[in-house]
């Protein structure tokens, strides 16, 4: 369960840095952060 909380952790950052990355870039990435948006409430709850 560690190593899936460390992978969790991981994910999450780089999604976070990703996010900032397009912010600063005034870009979006909709169909990401539609799947980012639906997948993580199912990574929280483990």
């Amino acid at each position: 369960m560690d190593n899936e909380h460390s992978k969790n952790s991981e994910f999450y950052k780089n999604c976070t840095e990703y996010f900032e990355f397009l912010r600063k870039n005034g870009s979006s990435d909709y169909d990401f952060e539609d799947e980012y948006y639906f997948t993580m409430p199912a990574i929280s709850n483990h």
